[in-house]
């Protein structure tokens, strides 16, 4: 990355926490990296009401924020139709940006929102699902192998979605894929989390909140461009910190769930890249990776999730370091007995796929 591209991506992440005091040339950069992460709605609520800012620019940005709030009603449109269907008898979580809007939560601001996620235990999957079958959420056409995959190996059924709704709803069992490495027994959740007043809804703990923002960024999908993802886990980190036990409940709770490492990625990307003020003493007790490995990490993680050149292809750097970390991905989702069969699939169906395009036939792909 040139030193003008390390120099404006700086500049993002400084501004999506407070506003910037740039001229429009530097505005433009910052501008397009920000488009680039997802990050240009949090850059419009940190930098919209600055007076010395470029017509040009607040232009710009009270798009991103018009966005970010149009997704958010669409957000509370689609948890209102939810909210009847909640039991009394067993819990219904929601997750990330839902609970974050429904919390108040300062960082949900010009945050954009992609989906609804639902967790509730296992036992009550069956009758939830059932419940959102009958008010009308439909999932998509799946194979017989995709239902497999969701039913037996992940940590969700398959993404529904309400006729003419907007975002899709994701209801969970678990935090992680049941086949995962680090797949825990997510029965505590529950009794830790939290009511939402005036919904019917709950939230996950404070602890168990930046526990999963951490397990989902680092452990749990393609790290491409998800540097939004560090974001969330450093405005989360500001809020909680104001209570000076928070630091001594994560630890012990990353301790308990054996979620460490995850919360050792997240406060260490989240304090290099934003200065999240995380104390020292914390850093040092969480067990994090090997000399070797943190020196190979620290290499490729900025190259995966930081926008880099965007005026052309990745640069082959990138493109190793992305396929190196989607290769981690899949190993920490699935036993190798699992993994080669299921990946060996994927590929078939992608080449048969791209002869099926040429003739015009949709192409069948598992997860």
């Amino acid at each position: 990355m040139s030193a003008a591209s390390t120099h404006a991506l700086r500049q993002l992440l400084q501004g999506v926490q407070a506003p910037l005091d740039l001229d429009e040339c530097q505005w433009d950069s910052v501008l397009r990296l920000a488009r680039a992460s997802n990050l240009h709605g949090r850059l419009a609520a940190a930098n919209l009401h600055t007076p010395q800012l470029p017509d040009v620019v607040r232009r710009h940005l009270t798009s991103a924020a018009r966005i970010a709030a149009y997704r958010t009603q669409m957000l509370r449109e689609e948890l209102f139709r939810l909210a009847p269907l909640c039991p009394s008898d067993y819990p219904v979580v929601v997750l990330k940006g839902a609970a974050y809007v429904l919390q108040g939560r300062r960082m949900a601001k010009g945050r954009f929102v992609s989906d609804v996620d639902l967790l509730v235990p296992f036992a009550h999957l069956n009758a939830m699902e059932s419940r959102l079958r009958s008010a009308g959420w439909k999932p998509e056409e799946l194979t017989p192998y995709d239902e497999r995959y969701y039913r037996d190996w992940s940590h969700e059924t398959p993404p529904m979605r309400y006729p003419g709704g907007s975002l899709e709803v994701d209801l969970h069992h678990a935090l992680t894929p049941v086949t995962g490495t680090l797949a825990f027994d997510p029965s505590s959740l529950f009794g830790r989390s939290e009511s939402i007043p005036g919904t019917p809804f709950r939230a996950l703990s404070r602890e168990d909140q930046v526990l999963h923002a951490c397990l989902h960024c680092f452990h749990d999908g393609d790290l491409t461009l998800r540097v939004r993802e560090v974001v969330d886990i450093d405005g989360l980190l500001r809020e909680f910190a104001i209570d000076k036990q928070f630091w001594d409940k994560l630890l012990a709770r990353a301790e308990e769930l054996r979620l460490t490492r995850p919360l050792w990625y997240g406060l260490h990307f989240a304090q290099k890249w934003l200065g999240c003020p995380v104390p020292d003493t914390v850093v040092g007790r969480t067990a994090g990776p090997s000399g070797a490995v943190k020196k190979l990490m620290d290499a490729m993680i900025p190259l995966a999730m930081l926008p880099t050149n965007l005026d052309g292809p990745p640069r082959p750097s990138v493109r190793l370091a992305r396929k190196a970390l989607l290769a981690r991905y899949h190993l920490m989702r699935m036993p190798m007995h699992l993994l080669i069969p299921h990946l060996a699939r994927k590929a078939v169906l992608r080449m048969r796929g791209g002869r099926d395009e040429k003739k015009g036939a949709p192409i069948d792909g598992a997860p």
